[in-house]
């Protein structure tokens, strides 16, 4: 598009509100009537949450697709507005704190969810246009701002339940929501308050003017959604009419020169806020500068009262954030977020089990197996070594008291031909009955002590992104903890978290890993300078080393919260007891907490040498 601002043309973005094609409505329609609306939203049975699903969206699109007066349609779309509060509010449970990728009827859910609001929606856009394109003697000024802000509050839900499942944003969305302010902001009516008259569930009893719903959009876009879990997303949601009012929109000639707290916006395109601009976008009127360091500078203050997010202590207070989310927005605000190493576009399979608990049973087996394995190699020596110093004696009676054990029958017996070697066949190798009825996914049966194998699309120095099939075993979501074991070393798993979820295509998800760690063991933690022998003071733990993002520092992960920084705990590894201190908790969420320790003995040998050096701290400058 031509940098032309100065023309009128340039000036005012062509009218992007896309809307069915309607038809005249039936004159029996009670669609034409609202009060045998208002009678029918009574009528709902509203017990049977899928059948007052079914007849609420088969009336909606129906609705949307008739000639129906300006006045009637005002009136009537109200009416919908709490049959579908309700609708959503019941059926979000089927693909809130689940893992990915979603069964079919929680995919089918959060898809009703963001039509019925996309429906109500194109129901307030045909208000504002028929108003905006209409005949000028029949303009409703009133009308015309409480359809825009109903429009865009719509759109902000649609767009808030399909990040909720980690979708991309619709075609069209942003194109429309753009518009939308722009008219707004260009006839002056941006900053009126539209009160809120029912008891939806987003607003209750308040009163947003049309670009604070189009900022609370644009707030939540800023957030990189898809590195968010689910209760992050939903806090961020409850936040936004406080965070709105600490942000403006601007010219960005208006704006100071800082690069911290600033999006950019495109009036004209179909893009979210985007986190750099060129120099000549920088001077084109379609541009706006979306500054939000009034939230950063919230955000901080509240971080350094905030408590860390972690499995044995959730917050329910709505009202503040946990420490481990604020991290999170503050990092993405300040600095757009860079990828640190070239990803490969490599693709093979790799063994991953999901869960901080998954992953310390199976590594728990796998060293009870390998035990297992050497017990019975040392008694087959033994045995071996008796065997070797004793003596037969050749004779018949000795013979005469073998059974030739049969080559196929590994059980022994003289003959092949026995009943009993049938069975044992056919149990070995399954009857006809059994290939029929087996299951190709069978291996795939959950198993929470078992790897898997999955695809990997790309890979990094920091890790992976992987390709996650529906009928994988394990579901997994943002913050999970991953056991990751490679081909290149099928000794040992790595530790990952899932970063970011990406909805690819119906049935798979897009999964980023970061790596944390490139080797690890299960370990016992018992706060105190003994281990002990009371199961409840014991606490199963992961230690994490080598490889990831700071290969110099050992690491703790735990699901408890237990411990205490800088106290002596006890560790117990396969190889002994060791006495540590916490030194830095690093991150947590609902999943684990990751430690950084240290040895008690290395500890105490650098405080040796600190104080060594502080001794002598009033000679240096005498000398």
């Amino acid at each position: 598009m031509a940098d032309t601002q100065n023309s009128t043309s340039s000036t005012q973005p062509r009218v992007e509100l896309s809307i069915p094609k309607q038809t005249p409505a039936p004159e029996d329609s009670f669609l034409l009537n609202p009060r045998e609306v208002k009678d029918w939203t009574e009528q709902l049975p509203v017990a049977n949450v899928g059948e007052t699903a079914r007849q609420v969206y088969k009336t909606l699109a129906s609705f949307n697709r008739m000639q129906i007066p300006t006045l009637t349609r005002a009136e009537v779309i109200e009416m919908f507005r709490e049959p579908v509060r309700y609708i959503n509010t019941n059926i979000t449970k089927h693909y809130i704190n689940v893992g990915f990728p979603l069964s079919p009827k929680a995919r089918k859910a959060a898809l009703l969810a963001t039509e019925l609001c996309n429906e109500i929606a194109i129901s307030y856009k045909i208000l504002f246009l028929e108003q905006v394109l209409g005949d000028e003697r029949n303009f409703n000024q009133k009308l015309v701002i409480v359809a825009a802000q109903r429009a865009l509050q719509y759109m902000k839900q649609r767009m808030f339940h399909n990040l909720l499942v980690y979708r991309d944003y619709q075609p069209g969305l942003w194109r429309e929501a753009h518009y939308l302010y722009a008219w707004a902001s260009q006839n002056h009516v941006h900053q009126i308050g539209v009160k809120e008259n029912s008891n939806f569930i987003w607003k209750k009893k308040s009163v947003q003017s049309i670009e604070d719903v189009y900022k609370d959009m644009l707030l939540i876009a800023t957030t990189s959604p898809y590195r968010l879990t689910q209760s992050h997303l939903r806090r961020i949601h409850d936040k936004l009419p406080e965070w709105d009012k600490l942000t403006r929109i601007d010219l960005i000639s208006e704006m100071d020169n800082r690069n911290t707290g600033i999006f950019y916006l495109n009036l004209w395109s179909d893009e979210p806020p985007q986190k750099t601009i060129s120099p000549a976008q920088a001077n084109d009127s379609r541009f706006r500068a979306f500054d939000l360091n009034g939230v950063l500078a919230e955000a901080n203050r509240e971080y350094e009262d905030a408590e860390w997010e972690s499995p044995a202590h959730l917050d329910h207070d709505h009202h503040h954030l946990s420490r481990s989310l604020l991290k999170l927005l503050i990092r993405g605000w300040n600095k757009s977020l860079e990828r640190k190493f070239a990803r490969n576009p490599l693709q093979h399979e790799v063994d991953a089990i999901v869960g901080l608990s998954n992953l310390l049973r199976l590594l728990e087996k796998n060293i009870e197996e390998a035990a297992e394995e050497q017990n019975a190699s040392k008694k087959k020596e033994n045995k071996a070594s008796v065997g070797s110093s004793s003596h037969l004696t050749w004779n018949d009676s000795v013979f005469s008291t073998l059974a030739i054990a049969s080559p196929i029958n590994a059980l022994g017996g003289d003959s092949i031909f026995t009943e009993s070697s049938t069975n044992l066949a056919s149990a070995l190798l399954g009857g006809s009955a059994d290939a029929d009825t087996q299951n190709m996914f069978d291996k795939l049966v959950r198993d929470p002590s078992s790897a898997f194998s999955v695809l990997t699309y790309n890979e990094s120095v920091e890790g992976y992104c992987l390709g996650w099939e529906d009928y994988y075993p394990m579901k997994v979501r943002v913050g999970d903890i991953l056991g990751i074991r490679s081909p290149n070393n099928p000794d040992e798993y790595s530790v990952a978290v899932a970063r970011w979820l990406k909805d690819a295509e119906e049935k798979k998800m897009y999964i980023g890993l970061q790596v944390l760690a490139s080797s690890c063991s299960p370990v016992t933690l018992t706060p105190g300078t003994k281990a002990s022998s009371n199961r409840q003071n014991q606490h199963r733990c992961l230690l994490i080393s080598g490889g990831g993002i700071d290969s110099e520092r050992r690491g703790i992960l735990t699901n408890t919260r237990a411990f205490e920084l800088n106290s002596v705990i006890t560790m117990v590894t396969e190889f002994g007891e060791h006495q540590i201190k916490l030194t830095q908790w690093v991150e947590s969420n609902n999943n684990f907490i990751h430690y950084y320790f240290a040895y008690v003995d290395e500890r105490q040998s650098k405080d040796t040498v600190d104080q060594t050096a502080e001794d002598f701290q009033d000679l240096w400058n005498d000398l």
